[in-house]
């Protein structure tokens, strides 16, 4: 007589996998469209455009810090489609020099003691062909609350990030996260 051995895994656990991965196709899904949408674009210097780097590179730190922050692929899939997006919208508008300001202004609200925010004002680096020169962009940082200490010893705090760039203002609420005993801010999702 043959004996038949049956794999002990559930039905309902089967279930659970396969909607996993389905989440995670459509997740991957989601970043390749965004990714071919801003691939098209280029910047005048015939590179990668701002916006198609911000998206790739706020996708690569999102699905980092998703991943070790909730230690799960739907971590990594959540955190990367979040960076995508705040990668994307800030990466449509700042150039190098913006973006740096804005880091340094995000650097100086974690650790202010107030709500008072910190800009700084841009001037543009490319020369124009126009008879006006563009105006001069406003990035700042300002801190919406106080700095709270999780469990694993880092120290959180929501940022609100606006810039101000040929005359459009774009504001976006992000949670930045530092290690214990690090100086560097990362961006997350709570």
């Amino acid at each position: 007589m043959t004996a038949l051995i049956v794999p002990t895994t559930s039905l309902r656990a089967m279930g659970l996998r396969n909607v996993g991965r389905k989440l995670a196709m459509q997740a991957v899904g989601i970043v390749a469209a965004l990714g071919l949408a801003t691939a098209c674009t280029t910047s005048e210097s015939g590179g990668p455009s701002n916006q198609a780097m911000g998206t790739f590179m706020g996708a690569a730190v999102g699905g980092a810090v998703g991943g070790l922050a909730f230690g799960s692929a739907g971590g990594v899939i959540g955190g990367a489609l979040v960076g995508a997006l705040a990668g994307n919208l800030v990466g449509r508008a700042l150039d190098n020099q913006e973006r740096a300001r804005l880091a340094q202004a995000t650097q100086t609200a974690f650790v202010a003691e107030t709500n008072v925010p910190t800009n700084y004002t841009v001037e543009p680096t490319t020369k124009s062909t126009s008879a006006t020169p563009p105006p001069a962009t406003v990035v700042g940082a300002r801190p919406v609350a106080p700095a709270t200490t999780r469990a694993d010893g880092s120290t959180c705090r929501p940022i609100e990030l606006t810039a101000t760039k040929n005359g459009q203002t774009t504001t976006e609420t992000t949670t930045f996260c530092k290690a214990a005993g690090s100086n560097d801010l990362k961006p997350v999702s709570v």
